[in-house]
């Protein structure tokens, strides 16, 4: 299927003052645009020792260009490059038409991948357990729906397209539903607030998510233990379960070296959309 997005060369024709040259696959601004519904998102980062840029937007419009532009310039500022990728909607014309009057836009003609890394957690290493004491373990609950959906909001602002969680609301009561019936997903409390979720697939955590107010407090660790308890005790013939990071989240990627898991398999993913 033909990609929906197209890939610009841009660069900026201000001098740009050197900037933290450290950055390495780490994303460094992210932003969702919003009117009543989630209208689109920006988010950049070094990728592979190159500026990608992503802005995003699922209408027509012109309300956030300059806001773009100034994300953009900002991108370049905190690395000291004045170049790099951008990945725009091939409908988002007047946002390219604003941004070829800002910077040097040049169609990029290689089609774009992103790369995927394939975790594994042996089950002969795996030594950890869960502690309940820390958190509080609930199963799916419908009232708490709106709930669960702000906390992927909160914690996915990576997804490329971005996901609006709250318009696809139905799609998730679904989901939620099937993965309940399955034992498949659990919601991590403290008190009344909700920490963290996660569901699994076979062997494999889909997906684990952490509200950002309770990350780096040792949550995370916790979370994925449970998960990654869930897939062996569910799939008692597997020798190891799974999970998978995109290439520039370079957070979730010392995360999961950190905790112990190991590179299986390395995938280059095009960006299209169905």
């Amino acid at each position: 299927m033909e990609s929906v997005f197209n890939a610009f060369y841009i660069a900026c024709g201000k001098n740009v003052n050197k900037g933290d040259v450290t950055i390495t696959n780490k994303i460094l601004f992210c932003k969702t645009f919003s009117t009543n519904k989630l209208m689109g998102s920006f988010f950049s980062c070094i990728y592979r020792g190159e500026l990608r840029i992503h802005a995003i937007l699922n209408e027509e419009t012109n309300a956030f260009n300059e806001e773009i532009s100034e994300l953009i310039e900002k991108s370049m500022k905190k690395v000291g490059m004045s170049e790099g990728v951008i990945w725009l909607r091939n409908s988002s014309q007047n946002l390219v038409t604003h941004l070829c009057d800002q910077f040097v836009l040049t169609p990029k003609p290689k089609q774009f991948f992103y790369h995927s890394t394939e975790y594994i957690m042996n089950r002969d290493k795996f030594k950890k357990v869960f502690d309940p004491s820390l958190l509080d373990v609930k199963p799916y609950e419908e009232i708490h729906i709106d709930k669960y959906l702000a906390l992927l909001h909160d914690a996915m602002s990576f997804f490329f397209p971005p996901e609006d969680f709250f318009h696809n609301k139905e799609q998730y009561l679904k989901e939620f539903m099937e993965f309940k019936n399955k034992n498949a997903f659990e919601a991590f409390w403290k008190e009344d607030k909700l920490v963290g979720l996660y569901w699994i697939d076979g062997r494999e955590v889909d997906t684990m998510a952490v509200a950002s107010d309770f990350q780096r407090s040792g949550y995370g660790s916790e979370i994925l233990t449970r998960a990654i308890e869930m897939v062996f005790s569910q799939n008692p013939e597997t020798t190891y379960a799974l999970l998978y990071a995109v290439g520039w989240n370079a957070k979730a990627h010392n995360f999961y070296k950190k905790y112990g898991m190991e590179k299986n398999n390395y995938y280059e993913v095009p960006y299209t959309e169905n």
